[in-house]
């Protein structure tokens, strides 16, 4: 609480641009001095003066050897105490640390201080009215070519590696030896290293243009492209580096894929090709439905966000691009996806919202106007569930993936994760949905029970 009236602060807040505040601070002199005052009284009783029991020595002489240092931390509290008055009296809401110039703002006793800052804040904004939204999604019933894709994708996992002569085909297996520079210093190397064409995936890496440069060469041939860190793991050493990948061809594998028959079924303990043709199918259908849902939800952010107006700065957008890519990749964790799989999709993903991170920055302001109005609350239990989840998919016991999240500063990125989550399914639940028509070719009738493959 306030000593006084007459040593209130006082703020004067106005517009410095989209989304951000110039908060001009005046602090009376009565409020310095009396901070100055508690501060002496502290270094009195705490730091030696000799000759003098502590709490003691006069305060003339505590300024004398101490005047410096209690003046910086007299300033650091008056600093500390009115940003966070700032923020509180008029209701902002901080999205990073204040421009402030430290250096720049003195401090003596009994002086009045007046200085600014700028913030960057939460767009100010009304959510749009939710009644009247309807969206049009695709039917999750399974297609003959989701089966196959499914299949294939099952295939693969048994299928045999045969060396060939040929040349590189997209899904062949090559070895390479690989070497990765910057800036004329080598950064990469691996020797012998097994790369599928087409995965993007080289050795913790994600490569550009290199497969299709690989495709059409044969072994002893060389191939080209560039690679960067996962966009997701900004500790990775090679953040934010290109790398420049010179690869070699060792020798060249295709994938021979099994026939679908019920010996195939039985490496998946499953009795027969037709109990696993319904498995798949069960399977693809819920994806599917997962998919669906999520369509849903985006199709009407979409709609939200078309009546709003929202003015953003450029490095908000860069840096919640950033953001969205890291949440991303928690998203694919929690789904079961493997570090390749998170890898490559982030990193399209990533493409993509550097194009449109303003929309996507939409959307997430948007999402967290729609928290605050459904009263959307994440409980422990809930956020121990999704801890336990993470925990299995990384081979790891609940309390060390608590503490890795915890450690990496993630613990509040999860709990915004799945507090978006649950706004989404509230704002799908008041969509009206109109399923378009089917595609004429579906696997309602099982053709591909019948197909070999």
């Amino acid at each position: 609480m306030e000593p006084g009236t007459a040593q209130i602060m006082e703020f004067a807040v106005e517009p410095a641009g989209p989304c951000r505040k110039k908060i001009t601070v005046t602090i009376p002199p009565e409020r310095v001095a009396d901070e100055f005052d508690k501060s002496y009284r502290t270094w009195a009783r705490t730091v030696p003066i000799p000759g003098f029991r502590p709490g003691k020595a006069p305060r003339r002489l505590v300024e004398k050897k101490y005047a410096a240092e209690v003046a910086q931390e007299v300033k650091q509290h008056l600093l500390e105490t009115a940003y966070e008055r700032a923020i509180e009296e008029n209701d902002l809401e901080p999205l990073a640390q204040p421009e402030l110039d430290l250096e720049g703002i003195t401090v003596e006793p009994s002086q009045q201080v007046s200085f600014d800052f700028t913030v960057t804040v939460k767009p100010e904004f009304d959510l749009p009215d939710l009644k009247g939204i309807e969206v049009q999604v695709p039917s999750a019933e399974p297609t003959d070519e989701d089966m196959e894709d499914a299949l294939r994708t099952l295939q693969r996992r048994k299928a045999i590696l045969k060396p060939i002569d040929g040349p590189v085909a997209q899904g062949d297996v090559v070895s390479l030896n690989v070497r990765g520079s910057a800036d004329d210093d080598e950064v990469f190397h691996e020797e012998n290293l097994s790369y599928e064409v087409g995965s993007r995936y080289l050795g913790g890496l994600i490569a550009e243009g290199l497969d299709e440069d690989l495709v059409g060469h044969k072994s002893g041939d060389r191939a080209e492209g560039t690679a960067t860190a996962p966009p997701h793991e900004d500790q990775h050493p090679l953040a934010g580096v290109t790398v420049q990948i010179e690869a070699e061809i060792l020798d060249i594998k295709r994938p021979e894929l099994p026939k679908v028959d019920d010996a195939f079924a039985k490496g998946f303990d499953l009795d027969s090709k037709q109990e696993l043709l319904d498995t798949v199918r069960k399977d693809v259908a819920a994806q599917k439905q997962r998919e669906r849902g999520r369509l849903i939800e985006d199709l009407a952010l979409e709609q939200l966000v078309n009546k709003v107006t929202l003015d953003l700065p450029e490095d908000l957008i860069d840096q919640e691009a950033q953001e969205l890519s890291r949440r991303a990749a928690y998203e694919l964790q929690l789904q079961g996806k493997t570090p390749e799989e998170i890898a490559r999709q982030v990193s399209e993903m990533r493409t993509r919202r550097t194009q449109a991170a303003a929309q996507e920055l939409k959307v997430y302001f948007l999402l967290d106007k729609l928290v605050k109005a459904e009263r959307v609350i994440v409980t422990e239990n809930e956020v121990k569930e999704a801890v336990a989840i993470l925990a299995a998919h990384n081979k790891t016991s609940p309390e060390q993936m608590y503490g890795r999240l915890r450690d990496a500063g993630r613990l509040g990125s999860l709990r915004n994760q799945l507090r978006e989550r649950k706004a989404r399914a509230k704002l799908r639940k008041k969509v009206t949905v109109k399923e378009l028509q089917p595609p004429k070719k579906t696997a309602a009738k099982k053709k591909t029970a019948e197909k070999e493959n």
